[in-house]
């Protein structure tokens, strides 16, 4: 059921590895995490589905702990003169902070709000990332283990027996002089 007036807004995070914006990045293991000083992009769109203008939006993006916005001075402005199916689509830009400022767990996740407000009308939505601080020189794909790898364990077996057999022929070399 569509209200007269209606506004609806729409949030996403950009994912690095699939080059689309998603709803939520959230805690699983292939899903992106974003590291310290990592950038990270965030957009909406912003629709009229009513029937009248909407003077004045204001638009909030409550930014999440442990982030800082890059792009533009606030996030926080205003979209002047919204006509019925109309949409007006943004991107903000923030950074993950750096290692010295991030939380004691190695992984955290955050939630980025964006609201938008004009007289008595007003929407939410929320698009969920993980920020995770990596470890140095950690292994984090295991080497592949199976049948073609322990076929090489008979030609070891066998290098090492002659190897013995060597060192008993030039011992008995030696001493039969």
């Amino acid at each position: 059921c569509v209200k007269t007036g209606e506004l609806q807004i729409d949030k996403k995070v950009f994912n690095p590895d699939t080059r689309e914006f998603v709803d939520n990045l959230g805690l699983s293991a292939n899903i992106h995490r974003f590291a310290p000083g990592e950038e990270i992009v965030f957009k909406f769109v912003l629709k009229n589905v009513g029937d009248k203008t909407f003077e004045r939006v204001t638009v909030g993006d409550s930014l999440p702990d442990f982030v800082e916005l890059v792009s533009g001075s606030s996030s926080t402005f205003e979209i002047r003169d919204l006509t019925p199916a109309e949409s007006e689509e943004r991107e903000i830009r923030v950074r993950v902070v750096g290692a010295d400022r991030f939380p004691d767990a190695r992984t955290v996740c955050v939630v980025n709000a964006v609201e938008a407000v004009s007289a008595d009308e007003r929407d939410r939505d929320t698009s969920q990332v993980c920020l995770e601080e990596k470890v140095l020189g950690a292994v984090t794909v295991l080497p592949k283990a199976g049948f073609e790898n322990w076929m090489i364990f008979p030609f070891s077996v066998l290098s090492v027996l002659i190897g013995i057999s060597l060192l008993r022929f030039s011992k008995k070399l030696e001493e039969g002089r």
